[in-house]
């Protein structure tokens, strides 16, 4: 699917308080003359990579279909895609050694809200459609419709999964609840990936956290200290918000902005060291680097200039106009051992508008890796 690229190069090197970073060169995950865009990425017990790409334009649907990509070589080169109906954003690893995909939309269900999902069975590179799919039940309050005539509820799976002290799994689901003007995070807890609970409200439609849409996309990570650190989304352009929970996700501290850190689909990576990484932007796109593991004092690595005097021949630019921009600005970032990390992201050179056909030019999603010491 990609062009094949023999190692990583390192371009670029910076100094920040107490760590020194290194950029490589972007490599291409793949390219389409379609939509391509919206990539999610993770690392598999296996060591391999697994990466989700949207193929379809930034609209509801009753079902989002995703392109399933693998790497066996730690980026550099990628699999011709499957396409997962159902698929998602959200990636569960199960004791078993099983992997979930769970599905990013949710359907009214007669004791909750659900959907189908995609099961990938340990160490394979196949994944099974399960068609009787997962369930969320016990949430605190009607959950409406997201379109009329639609049948898609207004909470869906989104962000990073983790396992809990006492074996069980956690996730994050945003949505609006009926009577509210702003979205809310909620956690859910499982004890085989099925069947889900919630456990607590993260951030709710009164978070102090300014932004019009409220809190919405999120990433979860287990800090070195053994607390829990939520970041999401309030509104394109603004902050990001933080929570943290020190009893396992069952209770949260009062959410506050993050000067400097914004604005949507942030990913979290904790390092060995305990250094945590965040990957996040729009407007550009930009890593975030905490050096103490505490989740606060962040220094910033501009990866999009980084893309840039890389690739002159394919910039990303930034517009006011979000449907100008050249990028969705959603990123993810993984940890693949103790010093290395990677940045994926996607180009959209025709904005949020299809390639015409006079175009000659094509939409992509690209990786740097990122080496971090201290």
């Amino acid at each position: 699917m990609a062009e094949t690229a023999a190692a990583w190069i390192d371009r670029e090197t910076l100094d920040l308080d107490g760590m020194r970073v290194t950029l490589s060169q972007p490599i291409v995950v793949g390219r389409r003359r379609g939509y391509f865009w919206f990539p999610n990425l993770w690392k598999m017990s296996n060591g391999d990579l697994l990466s989700t790409i949207s193929p379809v334009p930034d609209i509801h649907l009753s079902g989002v279909p995703y392109l399933v990509t693998w790497s066996r070589d730690g980026g550099l080169t990628w699999s011709e895609p499957f396409v997962s109906c159902d698929g998602g954003q959200t990636l569960l690893h199960l004791h078993s050694g099983d992997s979930i995909l769970l599905p990013y939309d949710l359907r009214p269900r007669p004791q909750g809200i659900g959907a189908p999902y995609n099961r990938f069975p340990a160490g394979q590179r196949f994944f099974d459609y399960v068609p009787t799919g997962v369930v969320i039940t016990g949430m605190p309050a009607p959950i409406p419709v997201i379109v009329p005539g639609l049948d898609v509820a207004s909470f869906s799976f989104n962000g990073q999964t983790l396992w809990l002290e006492d074996g069980a799994y956690l996730a994050t689901v945003y949505g609006r609840f009926a009577e509210d003007e702003r979205d809310t995070i909620v956690a859910v807890e499982s004890t085989d990936g099925e069947h889900w609970a919630v456990r607590s409200i993260i951030a709710d439609a009164n978070c102090a956290v300014p932004g019009k849409g409220g809190p919405s996309e999120s990433a979860i990570c287990r800090l070195q200290d053994g607390r829990i650190l939520c970041v999401f989304r309030v509104e394109s352009r603004m902050p990001l918000g933080q929570t943290w929970s020190g009893d396992e996700g069952k209770s949260w501290t009062p959410a506050v902005a993050m000067p400097g850190v914004f604005s949507v689909q942030p990913s979290l990576a904790v390092m060995a060291d305990g250094a945590v990484a965040l990957s996040a932007g729009r407007p550009g796109l930009y890593l975030w680097l905490n050096a103490d593991g505490s989740g606060q004092n962040w220094q910033r690595v501009d990866v999009l200039a980084h893309h840039n005097a890389c690739h002159p021949q394919e910039p990303i630019i930034y517009s006011d106009d979000l449907s100008q921009q050249k990028t969705t600005a959603y990123t993810e970032i993984v940890a693949v051992d103790e010093n290395h990390l990677l940045y994926m992201y996607d180009r959209a050179p025709n904005g949020w508008r299809r390639i015409p056909e006079e175009m000659n030019d094509t939409n992509s999603v690209w990786l740097a890796r990122v080496t971090v010491e201290r």
